[in-house]
């Protein structure tokens, strides 16, 4: 599957940042981050800069943020 393009990319960005503000910029626990973390790393749809393919954020900040999901519903 091929990346989503600059235009995707900085839709959800910024839609994820919008719902991290309102939710008040919380982060998850230690644990969930290197469970959600752990979950990303073995799926077939992280890109070798890990970006997931699917919405195109960085995972590392995506499994971070406590009102991200994931896209495929894994976490």
């Amino acid at each position: 599957m091929k990346n989503p393009n600059l235009m995707v990319k900085t839709y959800n960005y910024l839609k994820a940042i919008s719902k991290r503000v309102l939710g008040g910029s919380e982060n998850v626990d230690t644990t969930t981050y290197y469970d959600r973390s752990y979950i990303c790393s073995r799926c077939p749809m992280l890109s070798e800069n890990m970006e997931c393919m699917v919405c195109g954020c960085p995972v590392e900040t995506k499994a971070s943020w406590k009102t991200e999901k994931c896209p495929e519903g894994k976490w």
